[in-house]
């Protein structure tokens, strides 16, 4: 609401307002003001319309912390460059957008380093307005009176040297150094508990010699700066502070203690019934579903969760484990430390090995990889399954009446291919052993037709040269139709024996064929992990590995 009265009182003043406020009785202003606020809440969406449209979309409060953070830290880096209007712009911006009173503050400290005392001015009790219970409201009102003051006597001596000389052009604002501890950024930090509406104290550390924070004992060197109920967050200096939140209910009281940077946003979170503040670590990598074990190397104990998983867990050293079926299992160790955002990114390498499932299209087939006998795989069967080296191997798959099947294929990295030899059946050779049976009869009778034929041409010859040949003789005409049945058993034999010979040679069907399959992932006999942790936006970033691809048929 506080910001909506400043917006009103801009409006108030920069719109054409003179003569009703003159008019105007102070019942009258308030009615006025009034409407303005609700105009303006309707138009912003209520009180909280100045949460910007990235900061509506997103997802979770870690998303908006990772949005406000992103702001924070552009604006801090134009500030140590150099470009303090620009940075001035950002956090102006991020304090529209997230009304948090850190951005408003190192605003006004961009608008002093660039000589602009007016808009600092008006920052600083922005940011008081906001924050009424700022740590530092004290030093942030000496330094608004401060300002003022140097205000004054720049006015003053703008007015005595427009009595002395026409000014040339407009006067360039004059820059008032701040000090070397008033000219360093402020930060945002948001603490939270699990549960909330635990009671939180703040200390600041004063002395730089002082000993370390011991709750419960005077602690010479520290003071407190802010007592609130969580969820906090404070716009505090840089420096080192001790947080302390007490017993609360039946639980344990935890502290810690946090180191403050320059124009940063830190978060901060307790988990009450561990008594202690805790870090988040994130796991993700380029094989979803992933199992993730932490300080459980041997994974006694149910997975942590499934890449991508995030979760609190206590600060320290800390194991994980991340594997995945077809995967070479990965180790890493990460400490963390309170209120740390880890993200450790996995990339996973696929073993250097694969499984080959063998079947076939036949009822039953011998199989043969590189020369060993896989087995014989029947019809109903599950394949026959060999866990091969990757790379390229030798396949034989025969049955009986069809073609053997000589093939090669290639087992992939950590994967399953399934393959399916389909034989042909052999070309039926029926035809051809009729043709050669035919061809040996009819060469075995001309061959027997012959020999008699010779014969008979012999003993007529003999009788010939003994002068005792009849012409009459009936041996003349049986050794004549034996010669002609000769000849055509031969001529005819001859052609089937080459029409069975063509049959016995020729293949009309095409050879046996192997049938690749959709190369799949080994089976996950693991059980369940919890489920993944949604809305949590990475920090730090661990990676290592390589890539993956997912291949398909």
């Amino acid at each position: 609401m506080t910001s909506v009265r400043h917006a009103s009182r801009l409006l108030l003043d920069s719109w054409p307002f003179s003569e009703l406020r003159i008019r105007s009785s102070s019942k009258t202003r308030l009615r006025v003001l009034c409407w303005l606020v609700a105009l303006c809440c309707a138009f912003l969406g209520g009180p909280t319309g100045f949460v910007g449209e990235a900061l509506a979309a997103a997802p979770d409060a870690s998303a908006r912390l990772e949005i406000i953070r992103q702001q924070m830290e552009k604006g801090q880096a134009l500030f140590v460059t150099g470009k303090y209007a620009e940075a001035a712009e950002i956090f102006e911006a991020g304090f529209r957008e997230h009304p948090y009173s850190a951005f408003l503050f190192n605003a006004a400290v961009c608008h002093e380093k660039n000589g602009r005392l007016e808009l600092a001015v008006d920052a600083l009790e922005r940011y008081l307005d906001v924050d009424r219970e700022a740590p530092d409201r004290d030093e942030v009102s000496e330094r608004i009176a401060r300002l003022r003051a140097a205000l004054a006597e720049q006015a003053q001596a703008e007015a005595e040297a427009d009595v002395e000389a026409e000014p040339a052009g407009e006067a360039a604002p004059r820059s008032l150094a701040p000090a070397e501890s008033e000219s360093t950024m402020k930060s945002l930090v948001v603490i939270e508990t699990t549960p909330s509406s635990a009671p939180v104290q703040i200390y600041r550390l004063v002395d730089p010699e002082a000993p370390a924070f011991v709750a419960g004992r005077p602690n010479p060197g520290w003071r407190l700066v802010a007592e609130r109920v969580a969820p906090v967050s404070l716009t505090l200096a840089v420096g080192r502070y001790h947080v302390v939140v007490e017993k609360f209910r039946e639980f344990n009281r935890s502290e810690a203690d946090i180191v403050v940077s320059p124009g940063h946003v830190h978060h901060f979170q307790a988990n009450l019934s561990q008594g202690a503040f805790m870090a988040f670590l994130r796991v993700t990598g380029n094989v979803p579903g992933a199992y993730v074990y932490v300080d459980d190397p041997e994974q006694q104990r149910p997975p942590w969760g499934r890449v991508p998983h995030g979760e609190l867990i206590p600060p320290g050293k800390h194991r994980i484990v991340v594997e995945a079926p077809g995967y070479r299992k990965f180790t890493r160790t990460v400490e963390l430390a309170a209120s740390d955002r880890i993200e450790v990114a996995v990339k996973l390498v696929r073993v250097d090995y694969g499984v080959v499932k063998v079947d076939a299209n036949v009822p039953e087939a011998w199989i043969t990889i590189d020369d060993r006998p896989l087995g014989l795989w029947k019809r109903g069967e599950p394949a026959l399954e060999a866990e091969l080296p990757a790379g390229v191997h030798r396949l034989t798959v025969s049955a009986d009446g069809h073609k053997d099947l000589h093939t090669t294929f290639e087992v992939p990295r950590g994967q399953v291919l399934p393959v399916r030899a389909h034989l042909i059946p052999q070309y039926p050779r029926g035809a051809a052993w009729t043709q050669a049976a035919v061809a040996a009869a009819l060469l075995g009778t001309g061959t027997f037709l012959g020999i008699q034929s010779n014969q008979l041409h012999d003993e007529l010859r003999a009788d010939r040269d003994a002068g005792h040949l009849d012409p009459t003789d009936p041996r003349i005409d049986r050794g004549r139709w034996f010669s002609i049945g000769a000849n055509a058993g031969f001529a005819i034999g001859g052609v089937f024996a080459l029409l069975s010979t063509y049959n016995f040679v020729k293949d009309p069907y095409p050879d046996s064929t192997l049938q690749r399959g959709k190369r799949r992932e080994f089976e996950d006999r693991r059980a369940p992990a919890a489920p993944s942790a949604a809305g949590v936006i990475p920090w730090r970033t661990i990676a290592t590995g390589v890539d993956f691809t997912q291949e398909a048929w």
